[in-house]
């Protein structure tokens, strides 16, 4: 009996599965046209979501990660109790990701698969907003340059019941959208999710206002300043967010020792696994470096992204210049703790894949006025 129910539960899931992923290839569709990627990327997201749910059963909420286990908890608080209209629920129970998984549950899709289709809605318009960017500045997109803005960790994390993707793409119409009501919805939605990620942000757009009101005759000594500015600063706001938070007292950052700032540039070519002892990290450095080989784009991005940062004239890369600093002041967050992660900076990576893709794609000078014109009406 008991297998004649796990296999009425697997079928009841391989259809629901097939069915939210022709769902997922209309939202896909554009102009009455499905594109190569999203095509693609739907029957993957159908494979995987099945091959975890087959190879794991009831226990896929650990695969990769237990915060999979931690929705679907924060999912069953909420059928338990409600919806508690409070400040601090809203956030601490992630109602933002959990209210429109309880909506598609009414309709009978499973909590954790809910989750997993929000994902893949978000992936596909994470794709959507890249591309439109990318063409409205001049750029064919091919099918392989997806791999610096939606590539194989995009595609990977989608299959799994987290919350990275939502943040990606509020993250990512921040910096590249076109709708200044969109863009500032995004950081409103941003501030639940992931409040530090929201302050980056912030600090970034603020920080690059502040650049344009000045000429710098030595302009990358200044930018290595205020990233070294960036960096301090998101140190400092680390301890007093959890100061604030915990009721701790207030201490100085490592800002100053070897280990953050060993953190820093391992994150700026991917490799953030280097910089932890094996307390922190489960996986081998071999197999964690296989992986790499798979998840190419978790290193390809940030290397692309800084070599075009500094092979372009920095006057016609202010939006470069805005992502670098937001994630500086973020690495300096992050440095002070043992969670960082290519996971915890997915919400930069389309962004800074898209700006590496401009710059390695040799744009003519007029191309790159266009951005900083449009950047500047912002």
């Amino acid at each position: 009996m008991a297998v004649d129910r796990e296999v009425c539960l697997m079928l009841l899931y391989l259809s629901q599965t097939l069915v939210l992923g022709l769902v997922l290839l209309l939202i896909a569709r554009q102009s009455g046209k499905f594109s190569i990627y999203s095509s693609l990327y739907v029957v993957s997201w159908v494979v995987a979501v099945i091959a975890i749910r087959y190879k794991f059963g009831a226990d896929q909420v650990n695969f990769y990660s237990s915060d999979q286990q931690t929705q679907l908890e924060m999912y069953e608080r909420l059928l338990t109790n409600g919806l508690l209209l409070s400040p601090q629920q809203f956030v601490a129970d992630r109602y933002l990701i959990i209210v429109p998984v309880r909506i598609l549950n009414v309709f009978g899709i499973e909590p954790i698969l809910a989750t997993k289709f929000l994902q893949a809605v978000c992936l596909l318009l994470v794709y959507r907003v890249c591309v439109k960017f990318l063409e409205d500045n001049g750029l064919r997109v091919r099918l392989y340059q997806a791999i610096f803005f939606a590539g194989p960790l995009f595609i990977f994390l989608s299959t799994l019941g987290l919350r990275d993707l939502e943040i990606a793409l509020a993250a990512t119409y921040f910096f590249l959208g076109s709708n200044i009501y969109l863009k500032q919805l995004s950081l409103l939605l941003l501030l639940p999710l992931r409040p530090h990620l929201a302050v980056s942000l912030i600090f970034g757009w603020l920080m690059v206002k502040l650049f344009k009101k000045f000429s710098f005759k030595r302009i990358y000594l200044a930018l290595t300043t205020i990233a070294f500015l960036a960096f301090t600063l998101g140190g400092y706001g680390f301890i007093i967010g959890r100061n604030l938070r915990d009721g701790n007292a207030i201490v100085a950052p490592q800002i100053f020792d070897q280990d953050p700032w060993w953190r820093f540039f391992s994150n700026l070519v991917g490799l953030q696994f280097l910089a932890f002892d094996d307390r922190t990290v489960d996986m081998s450095v071999s197999d964690l470096l296989s992986l790499r080989l798979i998840f190419v784009d978790s290193f390809l991005i940030p290397i692309c992204f800084v070599i075009t940062l500094l092979s372009q004239k920095l006057e016609f890369s202010l939006m470069r210049v805005q992502v670098f600093l937001s994630f500086t002041f973020f690495l300096g967050l992050a440095a002070q703790t043992d969670f960082n992660s290519t996971r915890q900076n997915l919400p930069f990576l389309s962004s800074m894949g898209v700006l590496a893709l401009l710059g390695l794609a040799k744009r003519n000078t007029s191309g790159l006025q266009k951005i900083d014109r449009d950047f500047a009406k912002t």
